[in-house]
């Protein structure tokens, strides 16, 4: 399905699932702690020692920008090789 929006061009809405489905800039406290592989409670932890990134939106309400999630995990993730202890 297209869409034209006065004298923008046409753009195609990507099916549902689909890879080229636009990713939201900025995620919800579920979402970072799926993305970083850790708990809910790990995210608060995280927050309160300034580790990530967040936007406060409201007194209960924070985000967190997925690019500086992403950058996150590049900085601080370490891949162990299964059997390579103690070499």
């Amino acid at each position: 399905m297209q869409h034209r929006v006065g004298n923008m061009p046409e753009i195609e809405n990507p099916a549902p699932g689909s890879a080229a489905q636009i990713e939201p800039e900025l995620l919800t406290k579920a979402e970072a702690a799926q993305l970083l592989g850790v708990s809910i409670r790990s995210v608060d932890n995280m927050m309160r020692q300034r580790r990530i990134s967040f936007v406060k939106l409201t007194a209960k309400m924070v985000r967190f920008p997925r690019r500086e999630i992403l950058q996150h995990i590049r900085e601080h993730l370490t891949v162990h090789a299964l059997g390579s202890e103690g070499r």
